[in-house]
């Protein structure tokens, strides 16, 4: 790929795992507008700035915390999630989808095709809630509140 250039890259069905500007307006979730509450886990994030916003996210009175992690991060998020919950009883929501990344190349020297690469990540939504006010608990990916370990 020495003789091609990244022109395009396009993220398809990855609403909320990529930064955009939908994420710093306000939303509706539970019946109510509220702020977003979400902390984006990357494979290069520290677990421990994520467990401290989440948690600080919760004390200064926010519901919920949705943690949100694509491709190899995810392992990462299911560690964070679990820490969390045993640092404080919290009800917990898990979503699976995928999203697809389609990459265009145009060459950098004449007589070659425009090359485009396309591949699904997977992407994982944690939604860590104190109450159960708002929240389906008979979602498939629910999981009870447990007592938190001292």
């Amino acid at each position: 790929m020495d003789k091609y250039r990244l022109v395009e890259e396009k993220f398809i069905g990855s609403q909320g795992f990529i930064d955009d500007t939908k994420d710093t307006a306000d939303v509706k979730h539970m019946g109510k507008v509220e702020a977003h509450c979400i902390v984006r886990i990357t494979q290069q994030a520290k677990p421990r700035s994520c467990i401290t916003t989440a948690m600080n996210m919760l004390a200064s009175g926010k519901k919920y915390v949705e943690l949100k992690a694509m491709g190899k991060a995810i392992n990462k998020a299911v560690t964070i999630a679990e820490i969390l919950k045993r640092k404080m009883p919290l009800h917990q929501i898990t979503a699976l989808s995928s999203c697809q990344i389609v990459n265009v190349y145009e060459p950098l020297e004449e007589g070659l095709d425009k090359v485009v690469n396309q591949h699904y990540v997977s992407c994982l939504t944690i939604t860590l809630s104190t109450d159960l006010t708002g929240m389906d608990d008979h979602n498939i990916g629910y999981q009870v509140r447990q007592k938190p370990i001292t």
